[in-house]
């Protein structure tokens, strides 16, 4: 009974969400048009808030809940944060688990060049400082890399998808080994993270949806002394794993919880 007037309820207010969420767009696409030219003349705290607000009315109005694991343990240093990639719906997902660690942590993420391409996305990445990647442009790695250090040197966390697309279904894609690179430059931390629950809920791909709540586990982090020696292939490879091994957890955990309903 309770269920059914908390659904009544919230497709009573989606209307007027909506309707906000719309007027955040459009202010956000007006700022993010501005901060280009004049870098100085909104401050990340404003950008960020705005960003993530737009990101919790997108959520709610989808009706998508956020179980969040483990991620009280994360500390707020410049690191690389890594994740498998699922759905359109995982950087939403990312920025407000990110922001309500704290409003101060100051993070973005490594995207698709493709992006650019719609006005909302671009506004929402050109404001958290976002970095496109051509993935047509093998040379163009080298100024993204540029780019990743010098918000390093900022106290950015850089999140990064490592399978570079997203994957359906519950199988994982290869982590590409460049994603990595950046880590041994700047000899930061690299921390991983698992995203269960967020495919077809944002794509027009709904073969593998998965329904009930989106869970994001942190998964612990491992420092340069730990990886410094080690080739970006393992390390790649050895996270990749970890991740896997999380996410297939959650997945077995999910179905028992189904087969004793």
């Amino acid at each position: 009974m309770i269920r059914v007037i908390k659904s009544f309820f919230h497709y009573l207010l989606v209307p007027f969400v909506f309707i906000s969420l719309a007027w955040s767009v459009w202010r956000a696409k007006v700022k993010a048009k501005k901060y280009k030219k004049e870098p100085l003349v909104h401050t990340a705290d404003v950008r960020y808030k705005m960003v993530y607000k737009i990101c919790k009315r997108v959520l709610f109005c989808k009706n998508i809940h956020i179980d969040v694991q483990g991620f009280e343990d994360m500390s707020l240093t410049p690191k690389l944060l890594i994740g498998n990639h699922k759905s359109n719906l995982d950087a939403i997902v990312m920025i407000k688990v990110l922001y309500e660690i704290s409003p101060n942590f100051r993070f973005t993420f490594l995207c698709k060049k493709e992006l650019q391409k719609n006005a909302a996305i671009r506004a929402c990445i050109d404001l958290i400082d976002g970095i496109y990647i051509d993935r047509n442009n093998p040379r163009a790695i080298f100024d993204v890399i540029r780019q990743e250090k010098e918000l390093l040197n900022q106290n950015y966390t850089l999140v990064v998808f490592p399978e570079g697309t997203r994957v359906f279904s519950h199988e994982f894609g290869e982590f590409k080994p460049g994603a990595f690179k950046v880590a041994y430059e700047s000899f930061v931390p690299v921390a991983f993270f698992t995203l269960y629950g967020t495919s077809g809920r944002l794509d027009k791909n709904k073969e593998h949806k998965v329904k009930g709540d989106i869970i994001v586990k942190y998964n612990g982090m491992m420092r340069p002394q730990e990886f410094i020696t080690t080739t970006a292939v393992n390390l790649a490879g050895k996270i990749k794993n970890i991740i896997k091994n999380s996410y297939d957890k959650i997945f077995n955990d999910n179905t028992k919880k189904g087969e004793k309903k």
